[in-house]
C-alpha cells in the first residue's frame, strides 16, 4: 500500500483535523540536508499532472506551476507543490519520510510503468482514468508546441509568423503587451512594454514561465504561456478556448501555419480542443522522460524514435511529419 506524505490540510489533506496545517510545519530553517531531500522530491515519478498553477497559500505572492499533481517514488506518494515550501518556507517532512529518503542515500529509485499506473488508480480509485477525464473535462481546450529553446531572434521570427497568420501578442491598437513572467526564485514580475521586453523574458533563462495574451481582432484574444523545461526546451501552451466557437479553428489553422514555418525546432505538439487530455503529463511523454499515454486529444505529434516508449500507439497509424509522427483520435 502506498503512504500519503505532505498532504497538509491546506494541499488537499482529509479534513476534520486529520491533516496537519501547512503553515504550521513552515520554519525559519530547512533541515541540515534540505537540499538533497529537495533533489530527492523532484527528481521522483510524477504520476498525475494538473496543468495550472496555485498560489502559495502561506505567503499568497507567488504562483506555482502544476500545483495537484501527484509524485511517488514507488512507496510514498506526495502532492507536486510540497518541493515549493520545502524550498521556500522550509516546511517539515513527515520524519519517517525524511528517514525514508536518507535511507535511500537520496536516490529517488527508476518507478517501472506497470508500477506507476498501479500507484495512479490506488491513489485515485479503482476508476482512475475515468476519474482523471471527468477532472480534465472542466479544463480549457488548449493547443502546446514543444520546441527548442527561444533565441531572441527565433522567438522575432514566431512571433511575426504568428502575426502574418493573424495572432498578434501586441494589442492591435496600443501595441501593448498585457502578461507576467516567472523568476527562477518564484517571483512574478509584470511584462512592461513592448514587444522587446517579451522576446527579452522569452530568450532569457531567468525567466521559467511567461504568460501573456495573444490578439485575433480588437477584443478577442487567448492566453498563452510559454515554460521553460529545460535549458534547451520550452513549451508554448494556447488556450484556445478562450475565444469564442467559431473563432477557435480558425485559431487552430493559424498555430499550424506557424508550426508548420519552424518544422526544425519542433520536438512535438497536442492539440485537443476541449481540454479532455488536460490532465495528462504531456511534458514527460514527448519529451521522452517517460509517463502513460492515458486519454487521447485531437491531435499528437512525437518524435519518431519515442513512439515506441508508448505501446498505446502501437495499433494506430500515423502520418509522418518531418521527425515527427502524428497520430489522431480516431
Amino acid at each position: 500500500m502506498i503512504e500519503d506524505a505532505g498532504f497538509y490540510w491546506e494541499l488537499g489533506g482529509a479534513g476534520g483535523g486529520k491533516a496537519p496545517f501547512l503553515r504550521d510545519a513552515a520554519r525559519d530553517v530547512g533541515e541540515w540536508d534540505e537540499e538533497r531531500l529537495l533533489a530527492y522530491l523532484e527528481a521522483s515519478h510524477e504520476i498525475y499532472t494538473v496543468m495550472g498553477a496555485e498560489r502559495d497559500v502561506i505567503a499568497d505572492d507567488a504562483w506555482i506551476t502544476g500545483a495537484g499533481s501527484l509524485v511517488t517514488d514507488g512507496t510514498y506518494v506526495w502532492p507536486t507543490e510540497l518541493a515549493h515550501y520545502v524550498r521556500r518556507h522550509h516546511v517539515a517532512l513527515l520524519p519517517e519520510f525524511a528517514a525514508h529518503i536518507r535511507a535511500r542515500n537520496y536516490i529517488s529509485p527508476e518507478v517501472p510503468r506497470e508500477q506507476a499506473l498501479a500507484v495512479f488508480e490506488e491513489c485515485l480509485g479503482d476508476d482512475a482514468r475515468a476519474t482523471a477525464a471527468a477532472a480534465a473535462a472542466t479544463s480549457k481546450g488548449f493547443f502546446s508546441w514543444y520546441r527548442t529553446a527561444f533565441t531572441r531572434a527565433s522567438a522575432q521570427r514566431v512571433f511575426d509568423e504568428l502575426a502574418a497568420s493573424g495572432l498578434f501578442a501586441q494589442h492591435p491598437l496600443t501595441k501593448h503587451i498585457f502578461g507576467f513572467r516567472d523568476t527562477a526564485r518564484g517571483a512574478r514580475e509584470p511584462l512592461v512594454g513592448g514587444a522587446h521586453t517579451l522576446l527579452s523574458a522569452l530568450a532569457s533563462d531567468e525567466y521559467r514561465n511567461v504568460e501573456f495574451q495573444s490578439w485575433m481582432g480588437r477584443d478577442e484574444c487567448l492566453a498563452v504561456s510559454v515554460r521553460r523545461l529545460d535549458s534547451a526546451t520550452q513549451k508554448l501552451t494556447f488556450r484556445i478556448s478562450d475565444i469564442s466557437a467559431p473563432d477557435r479553428e480558425e485559431a487552430v489553422a493559424a498555430l499550424v501555419r506557424t508550426l508548420d514555418q519552424d518544422p526544425d525546432h519542433c520536438l512535438g505538439f497536442v492539440i485537443d480542443r476541449t481540454g479532455v487530455s488536460a490532465a495528462e503529463d504531456w511534458d514527460r511523454i514527448l519529451t521522452g522522460a517517460g509517463a502513460q499515454l492515458t486519454v487521447w486529444p485531437d491531435t499528437v505529434g512525437i518524435l519518431r524514435d519515442r513512439v515506441g516508449d508508448q505501446a498505446e500507439l502501437a495499433d494506430s497509424e500515423p502520418t509522418a511529419y518531418g521527425p515527427l509522427d502524428v497520430f489522431h483520435r480516431a
